[in-house]
């Protein structure tokens, strides 16, 4: 397998691992998704006592979830408990989530209350864009639908993946990129997220053949791939490729100490951990202990793991017991769903988060004992915002990718359609 590559042109054969684990198993549920879904079959036949249980009990396991917080207003609204659902709905708006409460029927109650002007202009206001970012660089391809990025300190580039080129771009401070990897060369899939280990030279990949692509035959549709690469040479030292029947949505890896990496496993729930010299991965977690599994970054301790299960919000893994917890404070008056993109810079969390209309980058404080104690948005709702998804910290800042057109290109009726989606920006944002 031949390609080009910025030191020079290298040929290399290299097997990529077709792996299957015990983890093909069906898919296990995480309680707060049972609950979720109890709580809306109680809402469809109006029983508002069992609406609220179900919810309040979900809120125990997930009480940064906006969308149950949402529910616990209207079961309250309809319960003749009205002072309560708008305060619930004034602290929504202070998330900075998408609440939209005049279309909802459920808070018609609430209409004629003194208190629901009120929360109606906060909702409004909540998603007013915020904060300022400057322009690292714009990528001069179009229609890359890029969804990963990292930053190599070493050479100062940046890596850059692709879901609809299926390749890894290397891009330099004035925005001039070439292929790092051609298309689909190893094999790479869509391409989603990277990391780059500066120590030992390598950049850590992931990339997914998902059915709404519509890049893959039935034969490779259903599978995800771990790609690991010589940042000197080009050279791939070696891949795994996940067996079509496990359905891995393998989505983004982080580097760990001893130059192994994790990496999170979406549509199971669960955090993989591969050595540092291939092998078959291990399960850090059982399946469905965290439900959409994304973004995710070793801690200052360089032990544990922060993992951001996409809809409940940011948990702490421990890798050696795998045990999963909460890594708010109780009580937190902000939400950390929504996180694609997770990284920890200066003793706190620098998140990208892109759910119910947060669109933001956001800065999670840490106190001594790890917990998030609080939350900085640092940018948010800003126009030219499309799909922001992941970011790298680099001496001067947050970089990240503000418009990566993911949602038209995964949403497009016509799948054999690949173009005219648009440029992407990598947006520079201050982190201290």
């Amino acid at each position: 397998m031949n390609r080009s590559h910025p030191l020079g042109r290298v040929a290399f054969m290299v097997p990529c691992l077709l792996f299957a684990t015990a983890m093909a198993a069906p898919q296990a549920r995480h309680p707060v998704e049972t609950l979720y879904e109890e709580a809306v079959a109680a809402a469809d036949r109006q029983d508002w006592p069992a609406y609220l249980s179900a919810v309040e009990q979900a809120l125990v396991l997930a009480p940064g979830q906006p969308a149950l917080q949402r529910r616990r207003a209207e079961a309250l609204a309809q319960l003749g408990r009205s002072d309560e659902a708008l305060r619930i709905l004034q602290g929504l708006a202070t998330w900075g989530v998408a609440t939209k409460p005049a279309e909802n029927k459920l808070l018609t109650p609430l209409h004629d209350l003194p208190g629901w002007p009120a929360v109606l202009t906060a909702a409004a206001a909540a998603l007013e864009p915020r904060g300022d970012m400057a322009l690292s660089f714009t990528l001069a391809e179009a229609d890359l639908v890029p969804e990963g990025i990292a930053y190599d300190p070493l050479d100062d580039v940046f890596y850059v993946s692709s879901v609809a080129r299926r390749k890894i771009v290397r891009v330099d401070r004035a925005g001039s990129a070439t292929d790092f990897i051609a298309p689909g060369e190893h094999g790479y899939l869509g391409g989603l997220g990277l990391a780059v280990d500066a120590e030992r030279r390598r950049l850590w990949t992931v990339s997914t053949a998902q059915l709404d692509d519509g890049l893959f035959d039935a034969a490779t549709a259903h599978t995800s791939a771990v790609h690991v690469f010589d940042l000197r040479t080009g050279a791939l030292l070696w891949c795994h490729v996940t067996a079509q029947a496990d359905t891995f949505g393998l989505n983004d890896i982080c580097v760990l100490p001893d130059g192994g990496a994790a990496a999170s496993v979406s549509d199971r729930g669960l955090v993989l951990r591969f050595g540092p010299d291939g092998g078959e991965p291990v399960a850090l977690t059982p399946p469905g202990a965290l439900p959409g599994a994304n973004g995710l970054c070793v801690g200052a301790d360089g032990k544990g793991l922060y993992v951001s299960a996409y809809t409940l919000g940011v948990m702490r893994l421990d890798p050696d017991s795998g045990v999963v917890t909460p890594a708010c404070v109780p009580d937190a008056d902000f939400t950390t769903v929504g996180v694609d993109g997770l990284y920890l810079a200066d003793g706190a969390l620098i998140a990208v988060q892109n759910y119910v209309g947060l669109d933001r980058v956001a800065k999670f404080t840490l106190r001594g004992d790890g917990l998030i104690d609080g939350c900085e948005p640092l940018v948010a709702r800003q126009p030219m915002f499309v799909d922001p998804t992941t970011g790298a910290i680099a001496p001067d800042g947050f970089h990240f990718i503000a418009d990566s057109y993911v949602s038209p290109f995964y949403g497009r009726e016509d799948k054999s359609v690949l173009t005219g989606f648009g440029t992407t920006r990598v947006m520079r944002v201050g982190v201290e």
